[in-house]
């Protein structure tokens, strides 16, 4: 790409900024010259050459899906797709063992058929918030990372993770290694870290962003009346309650107006509910409450891993979410996962307003 296009593309990136009130700061201003490269290369009719991909990490508000959303917008073709790494992985092990168990399935064509089928002729493809916490997952990302690199696409994935941190657990860490290596032998690798949160720096754009989506909503250390009314919520009825079932479980819920959708902790993160049945949900739903949440010691881990589950899957879907309870918590978000996964957490739930 000639000097002149380059400064072209970059422009892009900082006319947006500014439309939103925003200036980059030097850690996104030094990303850019990779995001331009892999932008160039979506664009070419030709396959992506070595190291055209962009793997761009970093701590939680930093401005890596921003980042991410900007590129995606500015390449300007049609073959191209930009997904959380959640929905992603979810459809290609939904297609890959559709026909498991039928004479003649083999799992390496039927891979190879789920990506076709996923893909198609996509030249850039956007994850954002990729990582790896399951050993069971890692032989299968890895596959899926060479195939994208060897049919030339262009992939530009964001995430909390260096490389070499995924798939933390020191007893599987080694079942990562082939795809580690892929990512820092075929990738750029871009470290994001100015040393600001954005999600705690009120900016031009906070107004805007408090009106809708995840960050519309509240959280009451209490479910009293006066606080309720506050945040614009009426308590369900016993006639309000509803049993779903998004995939192979069924949940409890208190409230389904076919809007919003509202939980006990109890029911939702006390039971064998799942990520994949929160992404269903969220996906025609776009109003949750949680209520009964208890202080922060009043939980197993696993409560607490699927309470974080379900404020990642809301925040990436764009939900309003509102929490009744969590009355102690002081900015650390309990559990026991991974610091990573820990921190990101709590950058997201911090973004709820508070209702005292």
């Amino acid at each position: 790409m000639c000097t002149v296009q380059a400064d072209n593309a970059a422009e892009e990136f900082r006319r947006a900024a500014g439309m939103q009130g925003m200036d980059l700061d030097r850690g996104q201003l030094a990303a850019l010259p990779a995001l331009v490269s892999a932008a160039a290369a979506a664009r070419s009719p030709e396959p992506a050459a070595g190291n055209a991909s962009v793997y761009l990490w970093g701590p939680p508000g930093r401005g890596k899906t921003w980042l991410l959303d900007t590129l995606f917008e500015s390449v300007d073709i049609q073959a191209k797709r930009r997904l959380h790494f959640h929905d992603f992985f979810r459809e290609l092990h939904a297609r890959v063992f559709a026909g498991y168990g039928d004479p003649g399935y083999r799992r390496e064509s039927a891979f190879a058929a789920a990506l076709d089928q996923m893909l198609g002729t996509v030249r850039l493809l956007c994850f954002d918030e990729f990582h790896v916490n399951d050993p069971a997952d890692a032989a299968f990302i890895t596959r899926m990372l060479r195939m994208v690199l060897d049919r030339g696409i262009v992939l530009v994935a964001t995430s909390n993770y260096a490389p070499a941190e995924l798939l933390p657990d020191p007893m599987f860490h080694h079942l990562f290694e082939p795809g580690i290596a892929l990512i820092t032998g075929n990738i750029q690798v871009v470290a994001l870290d100015a040393g600001v949160d954005y999600r705690t720096v009120p900016t031009a754009g906070t107004t805007a962003r408090n009106t809708n989506g995840f960050a519309a909503g509240h959280h009451l250390r209490r479910c009293a009346p006066a606080l309720l009314a506050r945040a614009g919520l009426s308590l369900p009825g016993p006639e309000e309650a509803a049993q779903l079932t998004p995939g192979t479980r069924t949940l409890q819920a208190l409230r389904d107006d076919g809007t919003q959708l509202w939980f006990d902790f109890e029911d939702l993160c006390h039971a064998q509910s799942a990520t994949s049945d929160y992404l269903q949900l969220a996906s025609t739903r776009r109003h949750w409450v949680i209520c009964g949440v208890p202080e922060t010691g009043g939980s197993s881990p696993y409560g607490w891993q699927r309470f974080g589950n379900v404020v990642d899957v809301l925040y990436d879907a764009g939900c309003r979410l509102d929490v009744i309870g969590l009355p102690d918590y002081d900015g650390v978000f309990p559990g026991t996962g991974h610091p990573t996964d820990l921190a990101r957490i709590r950058s997201r739930f911090g973004m709820l307003r508070p209702v005292p």
